[in-house]
């Protein structure tokens, strides 16, 4: 069990009075560099963490954060990352703490850079991300960095940026872990097709370009042989998707296998099923209802899950603690990677 200490406690540890641990938690009033420095040291070896829900009444000043994520409809993936966000809200309603959410589509360039652009001028305490577009999200967060403004990336880190955490799945070993659960399930000597969406703008989302990545690092290290093929579909647009499907099928007959490398799997699960398709293994990501449902029926083989509402809720968290107390702990915070199979499905989402 972790040990809980007080203020007194930590005070006589560092050998400094209980009123200059107070301010250095807090981080207010003067407090001399060498007995702060005390103070941050014995924080540091007992591994300390405020109760944000307790600590902090009283704090007069109203934080806002912004968060900027992409648009979802309900039951969606990012529908579960802004349950976790209104979880900490609430949760943490002392901190006098207000979020205000601006929505992109995730499959639209232009759409990502209006909600930058509208997030940007908003003075604000801090930002969560919810990155699709690496360039953008690089471009916009130095803009946060040069106000001063700290921010989290929930989903999907962006390198060469400078986040205070990261909160999500490692992208590459999570292509890489579908790649290798895809292999063991299909047939010797069957095709293998990935499946990307359409989206306006052409660029590929950053967290797709990790895990196919690692995806083909998989392929090209254990079956260099496994022809790999590539699909598309429409987010919103499912005829158009089952029209380019039909044609992709017809002309590629050996794909034994398909991945989806986001929440939209149960667009390709629907239409092996309408298709009646069934010596298909289709591995996709998130526990949506749509993609539950298409993994009970078999037309989905299984799912990794990434915690999305966990996400939320630490991005919040962290961010507070950040203004609240100036603490930061490591960046780079990964998700379990948790493989969803017929077997489990109901036991995971009870647990949740």
């Amino acid at each position: 069990m972790t040990k809980r200490y007080r203020i007194k406690d930590i005070a006589q540890m560092a050998g400094v009075s209980a009123g200059t641990v107070d301010r250095v938690i807090h981080n207010r009033g003067d407090v001399s560099p060498e007995s702060r420095q005390k103070v941050e040291d014995t924080l540091r070896k007992i591994d300390y963490r405020p109760n944000l829900s307790l600590s902090s009444i009283g704090i007069k000043k109203r934080y806002t954060l912004v968060a900027i994520l992409p648009q979802f409809t309900k039951g969606e993936y990012w529908e579960q990352v802004e349950m976790g966000i209104q979880r900490a809200v609430f949760e943490f309603s002392n901190t006098r703490l207000k979020v205000r959410s601006f929505y992109y589509d995730q499959f639209d360039l232009f759409s990502c850079r209006q909600a930058f652009n509208k997030a940007s001028s908003l003075k604000c305490d801090g930002v969560l991300i919810g990155a699709t577009f690496h360039d953008e999200a690089m471009h916009f967060t130095s803009q946060f960095s040069n106000r001063g403004i700290p921010y989290v990336f929930v989903d999907t880190y962006v390198n060469n940026t400078r986040p205070i955490a990261f909160f999500g799945p490692h992208s590459y070993l999570s292509g890489y872990v579908e790649a290798k659960l895809l292999l063991h399930i299909i047939e010797p000597g069957r095709d293998i097709a990935i499946f990307q969406a359409c989206r306006i703008g052409n660029e590929s989302s950053t967290q797709t370009i990790s895990r196919k990545y690692g995806f083909m690092s998989y392929i090209k290290e254990h079956s260099p042989e496994t022809k790999i093929l590539f699909g598309q579909y429409y987010n919103s647009d499912i005829p158009a998707s089952y029209e380019k499907m039909d044609r992709f099928f017809a002309e590629n007959r050996n794909i034994g296998g398909a991945v989806v490398f986001n929440s939209r799997a149960y667009i390709v699960g629907s239409y092996l099923r309408d298709r009646n398709i069934r010596n298909i293994r289709l591995i996709g990501c998130g526990t949506i209802e749509p993609n539950v449902t298409l993994l009970k029926e078999g037309y989905i083989s299984c799912l990794i899950a990434e915690r999305p509402e966990y996400q939320g809720y630490m991005g919040v968290k962290t961010l507070l603690e950040y203004l609240l107390y100036n603490k930061q702990g490591e960046v780079a915070n990964y998700t379990p990677i948790d493989i969803i199979i017929p077997e489990n499905v109901d036991f995971y989402l009870e647990a949740k």
